[in-house]
């Protein structure tokens, strides 16, 4: 064999034997990895926090609706004026000022007449039914939550007005502010949690894993109504704001 051959067999076994070597590194700390990453995946602790805070409504909004009808198209709109005088000094009566009132458009319905035997409409208008909305908001909530049953009274009278019931809501720019510190301390309890449960066992949590936020609600006091897509109760002027927050850290031991 010559002198070449010798030194290409020399080089090939070399070089399959650097390339075993280097295999072998990567297997071992690939098979490193693997075994770390199942061992912490085997020890940990996912654990719950939760935090809670009750607001207080600071504005409210009152719908409602008023209506009249009349054969007279003419006559039907000067009722529903007229039924619009009647809320208005209502309204007035109660302090609420022309900026807290809004008013909306009118529609009218044309009602048709049936036939005498009942079986189809004709072409003759019976009468013309009219309606409008009327918009209340206001800060003093205590004042507004009283307002539908002024507004029933006037059914009482004869009138016909449809009233609605009152929406209450917390300002925007504080909710958000509440729910970062919300946030904070439901983190806070869950890591209680996780040092507790930990302890328990003789072990302690070690760094972080997940953290993952639940959906804020926003319900009424000692209600349990939950949303997947997070619930804001209108409905009460008292709310209670949630949040719960889960987080998984592993544990040493």
């Amino acid at each position: 064999m010559s002198e070449q051959s010798k030194s290409s067999g020399l080089l090939s076994q070399t070089g399959l034997g650097i390339a075993l070597g280097i295999a072998l590194i990567v297997c071992t700390a690939l098979a490193t990895k693997t075994y770390i990453t199942i061992k912490e995946s085997q020890n940990y602790i996912q654990v719950k926090g939760y935090a809670e805070k009750p607001i207080v409504s600071e504005s409210g909004i009152w719908s409602g609706t008023i209506n009249a009808s009349n054969a007279n198209a003419v006559n039907a709109y000067k009722a529903i004026e007229e039924q619009k005088q009647i809320m208005l000094n209502l309204l007035k009566k109660e302090g609420y000022p022309q900026d807290d009132i809004t008013w909306g458009a009118i529609y009218r319905i044309a009602v048709y007449k049936k036939s005498p035997d009942g079986q189809y409409t004709t072409n003759e208008i019976e009468r013309y039914e009219l309606s409008q909305n009327v918009e209340v908001v206001s800060k003093d909530v205590q004042k507004l939550s009283g307002l539908p049953a002024k507004i029933n009274d006037l059914n009482l009278q004869g009138h016909d007005v449809s009233a609605g019931s009152v929406r209450f809501y917390y300002p925007s720019d504080k909710l958000d502010a509440l729910k970062v510190s919300l946030l904070a301390d439901a983190s806070k309890s869950a890591k209680e949690r996780a040092d507790q449960f930990a302890l328990n066992s003789g072990n302690k949590i070690g760094r972080l894993l997940n953290a993952r936020q639940g959906v804020f609600q926003v319900t009424a006091p000692n209600s349990s109504d939950i949303s997947d897509y997070g619930t804001y109760d209108t409905s009460s002027i008292n709310k209670v704001v949630k949040i719960v927050v889960t987080m998984t850290y592993s544990v040493k031991e």
